[in-house]
């Protein structure tokens, strides 16, 4: 992207409310959980699948691109809600829950990712 184009209000508007938008639909995601935090997994997931698609989907259109995965999907997933969990997991005295999240969501994620390469 050209400096214009990063600057331009209508992509950061884009790219505010598709992210606000991706953040909401995590947090309710957030309220699934078990043994794992499995709506934040999922929701990594889903984010990495989406943002995979998106790149292939929007080569040639910069501003979708932008709004798309580093909205949306930036929004839908985060590191920080990732880490939490795990921390908050550790902190309670559970020593394998969060080495096989950590595991989980890089593993499961990335595969997300390229499946969405493969599906744009």
């Amino acid at each position: 992207m050209t400096p214009a184009e990063v600057f331009n209000p209508i992509i950061l508007i884009g790219i505010a409310l598709a992210g606000g938008l991706g953040s909401i639909i995590r947090f309710a995601m957030s309220k699934w959980q078990g043994f794992l935090p499995w709506g934040i997994l999922s929701a990594n997931m889903a984010a990495s699948c989406f943002a995979g698609w998106a790149v292939v989907h929007f080569t040639h259109d910069n501003t979708w691109v932008a709004i798309t995965v580093v909205g949306l999907a930036g929004g839908l997933s985060t590191f920080s809600s990732w880490a939490g969990a795990a921390v908050q997991m550790a902190a309670s005295g559970r020593r394998f829950a969060p080495a096989l999240y950590t595991v989980l969501t890089v593993v499961l994620s990335s595969t997300a990712a390229y499946l969405g390469l493969l599906l744009g």
